[in-house]
């Protein structure tokens, strides 16, 4: 049986009405043991494995949780940055600029002659790409003290910084049909995506996305890009009070229109009973409630975020921490909702969309 597929944010929300709610006493028992068990998890975590960041659980518009471990300045922003680069899509697409099923070969001209020139815009959105996984491709030296800023470190090899990953995958073969396998571990897409957004806008990618995306949402304490206060934060940082602000901005429709929004939202391809992904989002659902939202691990990085969409509940994480620490923070999460599925085994079946 697959785990619960929506939080006690959307299992105690009124905003549903059309299915019989479960008992009111049965929903609250369930939210506070839930609560419960998530404020000793994080306290755990916090104290052995030395996580810093912030997380917050609202419901009926007051915070149950709302908590900060250690040093809460500087938090990157994560996961949080696919999300931008989505909405910067949908930005484009009102604009006339961009469809959702162009091939990227005819909207970067960069790509002609690579494995991604088939793609569409919609296998980038949906994780589905298929990009050849970085085992298959040569790279990495042994670290030493000289090695550059930007650079990584699995199992003692020095890992290129995401834009030399994305260009060696080029030039090797797709490993599964676009659209028939999704990978949400995999960060090279979105930068596909940021490189997209900058051919079509005619701007760089942070610019356009602060111009049009953090700016109407009064983003102030996020940025794209390392900063005096923030040097090291090269992929950006951001604050817990600006992804609320970011959601609400998203459900007010002061980013992109209500239709496009819905769009970002709507299920493109099943991951499991009561599991899709969607443009950018991830969806849960059990019976007529829904949650929306996105997370994602890095090694030093835990990013959270899910809303309910019809209501006003909504979840925000972000820290940083080892990434053993960051499993054990999705763990106790997943007793809320079901997290989005980690990276695909290589040879495991590929996951196959629905009709359109």
């Amino acid at each position: 049986m697959p785990r619960t597929m929506l939080g006690a944010v959307l299992l105690a929300s009124a905003a549903c009405s059309h299915a019989p709610p479960p008992a009111e006493t049965a929903k609250v028992e369930r939210r506070d043991e839930w609560l419960l068990a998530l404020r000793s998890d994080l306290n755990r975590t916090a104290a052995n494995d030395g996580f810093e960041g912030q997380v917050r659980v609202m419901h009926a518009g007051k915070p149950e949780i709302d908590r900060s471990f250690g040093d809460a300045a500087c938090l990157p922003l994560g996961g949080g940055r696919r999300l931008l680069a989505a909405v910067a899509v949908g930005l484009l697409v009102e604009d006339g600029k961009l469809g959702w099923e162009d091939r990227l070969d005819r909207r970067l001209p960069s790509v002609a002659g690579t494995s991604f020139a088939p793609l569409s815009v919609a296998n980038l959105l949906t994780d589905s790409a298929g990009l050849a996984p970085d085992s298959q491709i040569p790279v990495g030296q042994k670290l030493d003290a000289s090695a550059s800023t930007g650079f990584g470190s699995v199992g003692g090899v020095r890992t290129p910084p995401l834009d030399e990953r994305l260009d060696a995958a080029g030039k090797a073969p797709l490993q599964a049909t676009p659209g028939t396998r999704v990978d949400p571990g995999d960060d090279r897409p979105w930068l596909l995506v940021e490189r997209l957004v900058t051919q079509v806008s005619g701007e760089p990618f942070d610019r356009f996305a602060e111009g049009r995306v953090l700016g109407p949402s009064a983003m102030t304490g996020t940025s794209l890009t390392a900063t005096p206060p923030c040097p090291a934060a090269t992929r950006g940082t951001t604050t817990l009070e600006d992804q609320f602000r970011f959601i609400e901005a998203l459900r007010k429709g002061k980013l992109v229109s209500p239709q496009t929004r819905d769009a970002l939202w709507e299920p493109r391809l099943p991951l499991g009973p009561g599991s899709d992904v969607g443009y950018g989002f991830f969806v849960r659902t059990r019976g007529e409630q829904r949650a929306v939202g996105a997370g994602s691990e890095g090694l030093t990085t835990a990013y959270e975020l899910w809303l309910d969409p019809a209501g006003t509940d909504g979840l925000v994480l972000l820290g940083r921490t080892q990434a053993r620490t960051a499993r054990g923070i999705r763990t106790a999460l997943g007793e809320f909702y079901a997290l989005p599925p980690g990276p695909p085994h290589s040879g495991g079946p590929p996951r196959h969309p629905p009709v359109h």
